[in-house]
């Protein structure tokens, strides 16, 4: 596309100060400003400084702004330097992706860019619509897939551009993104190891094809020389089921000559430099530099790549594509014979007929020849001679050297070429294809429009294939424009394009170039100058305006195309056009012994000697065209891509340096012509170029309406175009304003003469207020002047009467102190005497005052000394009294005691186990009485070091009692010796007036150092006095202490004595009930037994467990205290559970119930075992009752849940947590998980069960442990000690019984006291428990790992529908800040309305967020969750409002403006608000995780970010923020209010080399953030951070649960239940 093919701009747009490009032969387009309008030609002022003078219709707008646009036919004035311009900007910021509507542009950066690709980044643009997020290749492949996914028809991707532009590593994204996609649900999938997916086996081809079919260029290191169509096949399930490639005319040429310095194809030097030593030796290898299809060109080797690396890389994607080693080693052999074949020369034959195989190259050709599985000699004949076909029979003719080299040549392009072909059939087969896809997605990766110095055939027919696309892609833009139209409901007509279809009929018509060029093919005399005269001659080439000949060069000829004229040379268009197949070619390797050789020359590829009728010979070739062939392969694909839906990627290569961060103007505008970008903003132009959104176009041209400020945005626009444009050069859209071409430059220039205008007046006005102002100055200064003379003289009147006053106040103060000096004088006389005399009447008052509190104090101690006296003999007499009548009363009961032994000897053995504890109790005693004795000679030494510190308190007060009453005395004789000669000093006062002010100065000293002494003396008294009250104190705590503890042993020695003498006497009545049972029993048995045998019932011997006794003596065993006897030593059992008849006989459990027993003693079982039963029952119901209360929201109080200290206390009660097995914590999980599973939507709900769960783990944490063996023992007395009330039908209500195994530690019934020592809540011993309960701790700590993580989804839930408005500020049409005319009527810009928080929509969102988290923070409270759970939630949630806010920033353009930070940034002020009213109780840390969001809109909204270092940027401005994520940040950043420029380039620039630097060593190269959904508390965090605070106490009991006797302990303080349960 031309300058001329441009819409020009019309007559009367340009105006004086209006920004235009001109045309310039080195940069292409220069920009340049309008500074004169002539008649016709207008005047110019280049950057440089430089002016030029040219036509109108010559100098197109530039578009206002200095930053790009993603999508360019947003841009106001869509023109050719207008897009040159967009790209060159964008790429400079790294933005090497453009749209141009559905049409993507992308520029080659020649630099890696790890941050824009990886799976990161196709997560964010998967399922998003296109040209919501920054342009992309991802976004087109999605685009497509999820085109394909919705209509049902299948897509095609077009990627095309020149050389080195990047086609082929854009392909490889598109399908790497394709295959992400196809395979995104297949993780569940089946794999094996010997399993390859289709799209790994897709992905990895494309290394192997680019091995085989890529080679260096002049412009391109890795230069794709055929073109490659990849039909990926996709199931209704949107996967991936299949895959085929198709590829269209490789360079076949290159294989046999190569030009310096390019290479040829990549295969020949991986072989040379890759294949191991045994591999080079069986294919003869050895340097690339030997061989002579390689040694054309001094280029070798590639800048950092290795060809030994990529030769193993072609190995292994041989391998994963399908192919065996067999198969790859026959490939190799083939691709090692072609250079073989490259060495083979020949020489004149004899005679100097024909030719012959050089000597030298024997060895080269006997390689070849061994390689493709054929004898030498045969191959050396089918090289030299030409076998004909004639009626009398075959007819040898010898080639000379020049036949045989292009014979040879043949063979070897023939061989590369079949072998290509082979391989992309192999891996076709390999992938498979799926007949019975439901659609395919096609990426098309063809070269693009070429055009050199020398073109030659291979440039004719990639031209024709380009000519082919760019007519597809002209009726598919053509459609899209028209799509627009009819979407917005605008009035359009029928756009006219130039079509290319009479320059595809002039190349593929009849007698057209190719069937000129085919018939010049079948003959093998005719010359390129035989093809330019067909050519020359054909009328239906000649006659054709697209085809010319050239002046200078008869034999070539030259075609317009689309992106210009292209003339080609014919010297080698009839050798690159014939495809021809040698007879003794394909005889020779049809015959081979390799059967891969075989394969790739079939037996049909010359079905015999074939000829044209008539001829008297025919010769041993098959004639086959490779143009006639490619028009077919063009044929096959524009019907293919007819039928999908088209999507197009333009690469464009930036300079031909292939070097980074450089842009060549005219190297990238001539792409732009040769890609149909410029054809495609043509046809945009020929209708309505310029499609602006209202809101656009209001906030550019709302000065020309600055008096209807009430409007909207399309009211506005139509108000806009009704005043100052012609109807027809408008249409209204429904969203959009659409404008003909130079209508919007008609309307910027009445914009500019308006703003001129306004500048004008405001500049008036400004110079009159300067004006104004230097007057105004200069009266001030006048009047500064006469103020300074007139203070002046002012200044010296006032020092001459300064001097004066001065003067007089000096003589008076004189005079003032002679008269002052005089009188003090004789004041300090007459005080002196006065102090003296005043002084001595105070001393003998302070010192009577003394007298009378140490006389009170020896009184008080003394009365003390004697109440204490008598009080103690009163004690020390009731005492022994109390003991005297309580030994009485033991000796009597020991008395009947020791009666009683002697009729049954039975009880000695439970009196020795009594005595046993009785001594353990006294040990306990004997232990707290040493602590006693210990603590009482400390009290001995505390008040021995008192005494000593008394001592020395006292010792002190004497030393200043005797230093004052000294210093008195000796006052008092002078003031006495003062008195006696007061007459006679009086009269001789005048005269002794220096010996008084002498004895004056002594005594003020004296006094002084008295009192001095005094006020130590005073010091060392208070430290004194406070030593001893901190040593009282300290003796008075020491005391408390021990007598606390005293107390409490005492209490326990005399609860254990109770408790013995209570089971003396049991056992004293159970032996009498005993006695008479056996007397009945022994009565019956005498009757039974012949004789009259009596039965013995004193004691036998006992059985050795584990043991039957004797059936002898059945009475021995059924005794009560055997059975308590066995029973206590019997194994533990769960508390609670009630003893089998079994069990409670220890090792007899094995004997038949009933058998050998009493009738009393089975009477006593059944009623024990009913009695068992009947507490079964009452403890099922009473679980029952628990589940039942816990179905229901019990409340709280104190700030505590009900529901948690229930359940703790109705465990520590049933001793649930002791017990082996128990069914009780299962039923609670199952009742808390059925309620949080139906309510996980509430939060309520769910910060009800949250509450419960942690308090409830908080509570077993702190007080149980698991089990040990120290405690084992003790738990097995507490069991023992309650079977023992069981069979004697003691209950928890008798007094002392149960008190005594509580108090001694042995457990017990409530209401024990606590021990001495503790480790729980509140002091108290940790109840050991067993598997279930520290399961059910477990169980707890899961339900909180659950609850916690549903809550917080369900905030982020209500969170998220308004997080994507509050990162975009809302476009409104009344009230926009960027627009101050629609705000007043005079055109005054008023400041913009800042309405609180969600006064309008934009706010609205940030209201709603804030809302939630109120409401959330509200729930919290009202279900009293932990405050560092509060926390820990919120830091999370603000944490996710950071990652979506700044991510969404940085994959959004619009959201990098300056308008939209202050949008953002008002946003964050009313979150810091809320956080800040809320307290960091609730919120923590969690304004601090907005670190990142906070950081990004701060930079955005700064001033002059030019000026800003980078160094102050990282450490001062975003210090949290990397330099992947602050490059992206400057690069986006575009100022829509003050037009400021971003960081400087300087910036930039060391940006871009940091991320280089960091790119080899960062783990990632995302410039996303990551949300951390991870749970931010453990189990140590809930015990650190809860309190015992209120759980201790009582507690309120369910109402379901009042009227309940066995619920009557929770009316119990917990802190008793847990001294009763540890």
């Amino acid at each position: 596309m031309t300058k001329n093919s441009s819409i020009a701009p019309q007559a009367g747009v340009h105006t004086i100060g209006s920004r235009v490009w001109v045309e310039d032969g080195v940069e292409g387009w220069v920009k340049a400003k309008v500074v004169a309008l002539g008649p016709t030609d207008i005047t110019v002022a280049l950057e440089d400084g430089t002016s030029r003078t040219c036509k109108a219709q010559d100098l197109p707008l530039q578009n206002p702004g200095t930053y790009g646009v993603e999508d360019m036919t947003t841009l106001s004035y869509l023109n050719e330097p207008g897009v040159l311009w967009n790209l060159r900007v964008r790429y400079d910021q790294n933005d090497i992706y453009t749209y141009t509507g559905s049409i993507l542009i992308a520029v080659n950066p020649f630099a890696a860019m790890p941050h824009l690709y990886g799976a990161h980044m196709m997560d964010q643009y998967r399922g998003v619509g296109l040209g919501e997020l920054s342009p992309h290749v991802y976004a087109v492949a999605d685009s497509a897939y999820r085109q394909m996914r919705r209509e049902g028809r299948s897509q095609s991707i077009l990627v095309s551009g020149e050389s080195g532009a990047g086609k082929t590593e854009t392909s490889k994204l598109i399908m790497q993104y394709l295959a992400w996609m196809g395979g995104y649900r297949a993780e569940s999938a089946p794999t094996n190891g010997s399993t390859r997916s289709v799209e790994q086996q897709v992905l990895e081809s494309n290394p192997l094809l680019e091995a085989f079919g890529n080679a260096k260029t002049s412009r391109n290191d890795n230069s794709s020389r055929f073109g490659k169509f990849t039909e990926i096949q996709f199931g209704r399930d949107g996967r991936i089921t299949g895959a085929a490639i198709r590829t269209y005319l490789l360079e076949r040429s290159r294989v046999v000559a190569v030009a310096s310095p390019e290479r040829n194809y990549h295969v020949f030097y991986q072989l040379c430099g890759g294949a191991d030593e045994a591999e080079a030796a069986r294919l003869r290898l050895g340097p690339a530099r030997g061989f002579r299809y390689l040694n054309q060109s001094d280029c070798h080797e590639l800048a950092g790549v290795s060809d030994a690396e990529e030769y193993r890389r072609t190995r292994r994607a041989m391998t994963l594509v399908g192919i065996d080693a067999a198969s790859q080693d026959a490939v190799f052999a083939v691709v090692a014979a072609v250079l073989h074949l490259g060495n083979v020369a020949f020489v004149p034959g004899d005679g100097g007929d024909g030719s012959a195989v050089a000597e030298p190259a024997w060895a080269h050709l006997e390689a070849a020849a061994a390689l493709l599985g054929v004898d030498a000699a045969g191959l050396a004949r089918a090289l030299t001679t030409r076998t004909r076909q004639t009626p009398d029979g075959p007819i040898v003719s010898p080639l000379d050297v020049g036949a045989a080299s292009d014979n040879r040549d043949s063979l070897a392009k023939t061989a590369y070429s079949r072998l290509f072909d082979w391989l992309v059939g192999a891996v076709n087969a390999s992938i498979g294809q799926d007949a019975g896809a439901a659609s395919l997605i096609g990426v098309l990766d063809i070269y693009g429009f070429e055009q050199f110095a020398c073109n030659d055939f291979e440039q004719f027919c990639i031209n024709l294939a380009n000519e082919k696309l760019q007519q597809h892609f002209n009726a598919h833009v053509f459609k899209q424009e028209q799509a627009e139209y009819e979407r917005e409901a605008i009035a359009w007509s029928y756009i006219e394009f130039v079509d290319n279809q009479d320059v595809l009929d002039l190349v593929e018509a009849r007698l057209g170039i190719l069937d000129l060029l085919d018939e010049a093919c079948r003959f093998p005399q005719a010359t390129h100058a035989d093809l330019a005269a067909k050519l020359y001659a054909a009328p239906g080439v000649a006659g054709s305006a697209r085809f010319s000949k050239p002046r200078l060069a008869p034999t070539d000829f030259t075609i317009q195309h689309y992106a210009g004229a292209v003339t080609y040379r014919t010297q080698n268009f009839l050798a690159k056009n014939r495809d021809f197949v040698v007879a003794e070619h394909q005889a020779l390797l049809g015959a081979s012994g390799s059967a891969f050789v075989r394969a790739l020359f079939p037996g049909d590829a010359v079905p015999g000697a074939s000829g044209t009728p008539g001829a008297g010979a025919s010769s041993g070739y098959r004639f086959s065209s490779v143009g006639s062939q490619f028009k077919k392969q063009l044929a096959e694909l524009m019907e293919a891509l007819r039928a999908m839906e088209p999507h197009y990627v333009r690469c464009i290569k930036p300079n031909g340096a292939n070097r980074p961060a450089r842009f060549e103007n005219t190297n990238v505008l001539h792409q732009l012509r040769c890609g149909g970008v410029l054809e495609a903003v043509r046809i945009s132009c020929a209708g309505y170029p310029t499609k602006l959104p209202y809101d656009a176009f209001a906030d550019h041209f709302w000065p020309l309406a600055v008096d209807s400020p009430g409007l909207g945005d399309a009211e506005l626009a139509r108000l806009v175009v009704q005043r100052h444009l012609d109807p027809a050069g408008a249409q209204f859209g429904a969203t959009k304003l659409f404008l003909r071409a130079g209508k919007m430059a008609e309307l910027d220039r009445v914009r500019t003469d308006r703003l001129n205008a306004a500048a004008t007046a405001i500049q008036a006005h400004v110079r009159a207020w300067l004006a104004r102002r230097a007057f105004q100055k200069a009266v001030a200064a006048v009047v500064v002047l006469q103020a300074a003379a007139r203070g002046f003289a002012a200044r010296r009147e006032a020092r001459r009467l300064r001097r004066i006053r001065a003067a007089v106040k000096l003589q008076a103060a004189v005079r003032r102190w002679h008269a002052r000096r005089a009188f003090l004088a004789e004041v300090a006389a007459a005080r002196t005497v006065q102090a003296a005399w005043r002084g001595l009447v105070a001393r003998r008052r302070a010192t009577a005052m003394r007298r009378e509190r140490a006389a009170l104090r020896l009184q008080s101690a003394w009365r003390a000394a004697r109440a204490r006296r008598a009080f103690l003999r009163t004690r020390a007499g009731v005492v022994a009294a109390q003991g005297c009548w309580r030994r009485r009363l033991a000796r009597r009961e020991l008395r009947a005691r020791r009666a009683a032994a002697r009729d049954s000897g039975r009880l000695l053995q439970d009196k020795a186990a009594l005595e046993a504890r009785l001594a353990e109790v006294t040990r306990v005693l004997a232990s707290v009485q040493d602590q006693r004795n210990e603590l009482r000679a400390a009290l001995r030494e505390e008040r021995a070091a008192r005494e000593a510190a008394e001592a020395k308190r006292g010792e002190a007060e004497r030393r200043a009692a005797e230093r004052v009453t000294a210093l008195e005395a000796e006052a008092a004789e002078r003031v006495r010796a003062t008195t006696e000669g007061r007459d006679v000093l009086a009269a001789e006062l005048a005269a002794l007036r220096p010996e008084a002010e002498r004895l004056r100065g002594e005594l003020a000293a004296a006094t002084a150092a008295a009192a001095a002494e005094a006020e130590a003396a005073k010091q060392r008294l208070a430290a004194g006095e406070a030593a001893r009250l901190d040593a009282e104190r300290r003796a008075a705590g020491q005391a408390a202490d021990l007598m606390s503890r005293l107390n409490n042993a005492l209490a326990q020695r005399n609860a254990a004595r109770e408790e013995a003498l209570m089971v003396e006497a049991r056992l004293k009545s159970v032996l009498e009930e005993e006695g008479r049972g056996v007397r009945s029993a022994s009565g019956a048995l005498a009757v039974a037994v012949p004789g009259g045998t009596p039965v013995n019932l004193g004691p036998g011997p006992e059985a050795t467990p584990g043991t039957a006794p004797a059936r002898a003596a059945p009475a021995e065993e059924g005794g009560v205290f055997d059975r308590v006897r066995r029973y206590m030593t019997s194994p533990s059992r769960e508390p609670g559970t009630p003893a089998t008849p079994g069990s409670v006989r220890g090792g007899y459990g094995a004997e038949t119930p009933g058998e050998g027993l009493s009738e009393m003693d089975r009477r006593q079982r059944e009623l024990y075992a009913k009695q068992q039963q009947l507490l079964r029952e009452q403890r099922s119901a009473d679980q029952d009752r628990l589940l039942g209360c816990l179905a229901e929201n019990l409340g709280y109080q104190r700030g505590r849940p009900v529901a948690a200290v229930l359940v703790f206390r109705c465990c520590l009660q049933w001793k649930t947590f002791q017990a082996d097995r128990t069914p009780l914590f299962d039923r609670i999980i199952a009742t808390m998980g059925s309620q949080v599973e139906a309510h996980q939507e509430d939060n309520a709900v769910l910060s009800y069960w949250l509450s419960n769960t942690v308090t409830l783990l908080y509570l077993l944490q702190r007080n149980i442990k698991p089990a040990s063996g120290g405690s084992y023992t003790q738990r097995l007395r507490s069991q023992s000690q309650s079977v023992t009330r069981g069979l004697f039908g003691g209950t928890s209500k008798t007094a002392g019984f149960g008190s005594f195994f509580s108090r001694a530690g042995y457990g017990g019934s409530p209401g024990g006291e606590a021990s001495i020592h503790g480790g729980a809540a509140g002091g108290l011993r940790q109840v050991e428990a067993k598997y279930p309960a520290l399961l059910f701790k477990q169980q707890l700590d899961a339900f909180v790992q659950k609850i916690f993580p549903s809550l917080r989804d369900n905030i982020k839930k209500d969170i998220m529908p308004h997080l994507a408005a509050c990162i975009h500020a809302p476009r409104s049409g009344v009230g926009r800040t960027s627009r101050p005319g629609r705000g007043s009527s005079h055109g005054v810009e008023a400041p913009p309305a800042r309405s609180p928080l969600g006064q309008d929509a934009g706010s609205a969102h940030w209201a709603a967020i804030l809302g939630v988290l109120e409401s959330a923070l509200g729930t919290l409270r009202d279900h009293h969750v932990p405050a560092f759970l509060v926390r820990k939630l919120y830091e999370q949630l603000f944490s996710f409002i950071n990652v979506q806010l700044f991510n969404q920033l940085l994959l959004r353009r619009e959201c990098c403006s300056f308008s939209n930070g202050e949008y953002v940034k008002t946003g964050l002020a009313e979150v810091e608000i809320w956080a800040g009213s809320a307290g960091r109780t609730w919120v923590g840390e969690g304004w601090e995780a907005l670190a990142h969001i906070r950081q990004a809109v701060t930079f955005l909204v700064i001033h002059q970010k030019h000026k800003k270092s980078l160094q102050e940027i990282t450490t001062d401005l975003c210090p949290v923020l990397t330099v992947q994520q602050l490059y992206r940040i400057s690069t986006m950043y575009w100022d829509d209010r003050y037009g400021t420029e971003t960081v400087s380039h300087e910036v930039l620039s060391r940006m871009k080399a940091l991320m280089v630097e960091s790119a080899a060593s960062a783990a990632s190269h995302s410039f996303l953030l990551d949300e951390d959904s991870a749970l931010p508390f453990t189990q140590d965090d809930v015990a650190a951070f809860m309190d015992d605070k209120d759980l201790l106490g009582e507690m309120g009991i369910p109402a379901a649960l009042r009227d309940q006797p066995s619920f009557a302990f929770l009316n119990k303080r917990l802190e008793l239940a847990l001294q009763s349960a540890a």
